[in-house]
Parts: C-alpha cells; sequence; structure tokens
C-alpha cells in the first residue's frame, strides 16, 4: 500500500497538481481521483483515433475522386501553376506542401500533394465559398456523399461541414492532449457524429471502423 501511494505521488509531481486540478469538478476530488480522470482522458483520446483517421481518409478520397471524375485528373498538382478551384489560403498550403516534399527529397507528385494535406484543408473544401467550384456540380455532392438522402431535392453542404468542424475542434483537443471528458457535448455524442459522417461516405468504412474501434470499451470504463 505504501508503495501504491509513493507511486501516485511520484506521478502527481511529474504531471503538476496545477494540470490535474483542470480534471476536478467537486471540490472534494482528491488527486488520486483526478489521476484516475486524466488517466481516463488519455485512453478515451487514444480510443478516438481510428475513427478519426478512417473519416479524415475517407472524405480526403472521397472530394479527390469527385474533382478527378468531373473536373480534372491530377487536380492537385495542377493547382500549383494554374489555381482554378483553390482559393488564395488553400492554394498556399499547397505550395507549402511541395516545399515540404521537395525537402524531403522526394518527387513532387499529386498523391504526395494530396497526402500531405490537413484534415483542416478538406473540411474548409467543404464551406460555402467552394460551392460554385465543387458542389454546385453535377453529382458532385452524391459522389462525396452516396448515402446523403436529399429532402425536396436539396443537397446541403453547411450541415454537414459544420459537424465536420465539430470534429476538427474534437480532432485538435485529442492530438494536442487536452481534455475531451469534461466539455459541453460528451465523447459518445462527438462519436456519434462520425459516425453519421462516415455512414454517408461509405458504410463499408463503418463496419471496418466498428470491427477495430475500442471505444465503446474505453467509454464504459469511466472512473
Amino acid at each position: 500500500m505504501k508503495k501504491e501511494k509513493l507511486k501516485y505521488k511520484n506521478i502527481v509531481e511529474v504531471l503538476t497538481s496545477a494540470r490535474l486540478s483542470s480534471y476536478k469538478q467537486q471540490p472534494t476530488d482528491t488527486d488520486v481521483i483526478l489521476l484516475n480522470e486524466y488517466i481516463y482522458n488519455v485512453q478515451l483520446s487514444e480510443s478516438f483515433y481510428p475513427a478519426l483517421s478512417l473519416l479524415e481518409v475517407t472524405l480526403r478520397n472521397r472530394i479527390c475522386n469527385a474533382i478527378e471524375t468531373l473536373i480534372k485528373k491530377d487536380w492537385l498538382i495542377n493547382e500549383l501553376q494554374n489555381p482554378k478551384i483553390l482559393g488564395v489560403k488553400e492554394h498556399a498550403k499547397v505550395i507549402e506542401a511541395q516545399k515540404s516534399i521537395i525537402q524531403q527529397g522526394k518527387k513532387v507528385t499529386n498523391d504526395r500533394l494530396i497526402a500531405e494535406m490537413t484534415f483542416g484543408f478538406w473540411i474548409h473544401l467543404c464551406t460555402k465559398a467552394y460551392k460554385p467550384k465543387l458542389w454546385d456540380k453535377k453529382g458532385f455532392f452524391e459522389l462525396v456523399f452516396p448515402n446523403h438522402i436529399q429532402c425536396s431535392g436539396l443537397r446541403q453542404i453547411a450541415p454537414i461541414q459544420n459537424d465536420l468542424r465539430n470534429i476538427l475542434r474534437l480532432r485538435n483537443r485529442v492530438f494536442h492532449h487536452e481534455i475531451i471528458i469534461n466539455g459541453k457535448n460528451s465523447p459518445k455524442y462527438y462519436y456519434q457524429i462520425i459516425l453519421n459522417l462516415l455512414h454517408l461516405m461509405s458504410d463499408d468504412i463503418v463496419d471496418l471502423l466498428n470491427n477495430i474501434s475500442r471505444f465503446d470499451t474505453i467509454s464504459k470504463q469511466k472512473p
């Protein structure tokens, strides 16, 4: 028992009481309780990785496939010299990606540029700024979100984009080791959003996620 208490004490000293105090919900919460909350937050954050990864890759590939099918092949590498789709900020990110690839001593290819783009880049392509050049193109929305049920013929990207922005904020908190368990909305709420978004793009990817995800198991272990 003394060794266990000493171990807790040492861990708290390393993590610092100030950091652990951000997990406090009750005035009576002890360092041991806060440490358990911290550990749970780490484990739950880790369990989001497969879902976040599959969402980013699926969205990226669906958008790229739609652009290459309906607009232009090898579109991103063509945007480097002749930007007809991307806005100023997004084009600047492609330029940065090109420089990064060159610095790595690799040949700049369309696939490598695509791989360098961030989740935020793809989400921004889902904003209203890209409606005229992408989402208003006949068949574009359906190629990206084939399982979307149309209501009165409307194909609205705005609600989807709002969900994507919420998940981007969650992703940033997860990747920056911030708290995700005590927010306004529960982790289960965000996980369900990810499932909904993936369903719009591919039920097969949803099945894959369900086969590898530990989210439900971890979420039930809340201290």
